[in-house]
């Protein structure tokens, strides 16, 4: 009797103990799924705060595009007010005028049209060129680079096509210029040279980014890509860590390294076939 009562307590002690056992990994799970949905919150409003950060560079590269047309439309009414006292306006002038001037309202009303389609996020995957991605990028971009006095060297030939988000790439590139803009101005290169290079590896598209700004401190090469980090003293931190986010959501990558006088960064995304064979698998 006294090995049963023994047994009896034993079991009880096991079941109380399993008991246990499956509250705890109750309340591990649900602590679990409370976590992944605070980080898909937090991986929201990381998005967020870089598009607005974005937008605001963009919003001063609109000025910079704008500055010139409204300077030359300026000028044109400067020059009717003249033309009138001379008495100098005839059909020929005023058709002048109207051609001139309508050239340089259509150069404003492109530069906010490429504005609004940049920030316009796709929502389904698409085939799209990598080289007109870039492209797209550097035309809203362009300005602002040249005011810096940096060299872009970029030719493709062909039309390497890419499956994923074709606007989010435009702004993971617009994400990289900014990078090798700022730090040319921060470490005040004289000599400024970007180098643009498409390829292709495996069942990837890679485009090269490769600047003469310097490189990056070795011991923060791991860092670059983490939120928040930045060693810019007006910086987010945000573009790099989108820039990840955006590329792993296409099932790419970036990978940032240094060179002789300064940085390379890749990105890589998969090419059309490589990118059906894996949808086919994974239905």
């Amino acid at each position: 009797m006294k090995e049963q009562s023994e047994c009896k307590q034993k079991d009880q002690d096991l079941t109380k103990k399993y008991e246990l056992l499956l509250q705890q990994n109750r309340y591990l799970e649900k602590r679990l799924q409370e976590e992944v949905v605070k980080n898909k919150q937090k991986d929201t409003i990381l998005i967020e705060q870089s598009r607005l950060a974005a937008m605001g560079g963009m919003v001063a590269s609109i000025g910079h595009q704008w500055r010139q047309p409204l300077n030359n439309l300026s000028l044109m009414m400067h020059d009717v007010r003249e033309a009138l006292e001379f008495g100098e306006i005839d059909n020929q002038y005023i058709d002048r005028f109207t051609r001139e001037s309508m050239q340089q309202i259509k150069h404003m009303a492109r530069t906010i049209n490429d504005f609004r389609k940049f920030y316009k996020p796709n929502k389904e995957k698409s085939f799209f060129s990598v080289g007109d991605s870039i492209e797209e990028a550097l035309s809203i971009f362009s300005l602002s680079l040249k005011n810096h006095g940096i060299q872009v060297e970029f030719e493709y030939r062909g039309q390497q096509m890419a499956y994923g988000y074709p606007n989010e790439y435009s702004q993971v590139v617009l994400n990289i210029l900014t990078n090798a803009r700022d730090a040319f101005v921060q470490k005040g290169i004289s000599h400024r040279k970007l180098v643009i290079k498409i390829g292709e590896s495996g069942k990837f598209i890679k485009s090269e980014f490769i600047d003469n700004a310097g490189g990056i401190e070795p011991t923060l090469l791991k860092k670059v890509f983490d939120p928040y980090f930045t060693t810019r003293p007006q910086g987010s931190g945000l573009g790099l860590y989108m820039t990840k986010m955006i590329l792993e959501n296409m099932n790419g990558s970036v990978t940032v390294e240094n060179t002789g006088d300064g940085a390379r960064f890749c990105l890589s995304v998969p090419k059309v076939s490589a990118a059906i064979e894996q949808e086919l698998l994974t239905v």
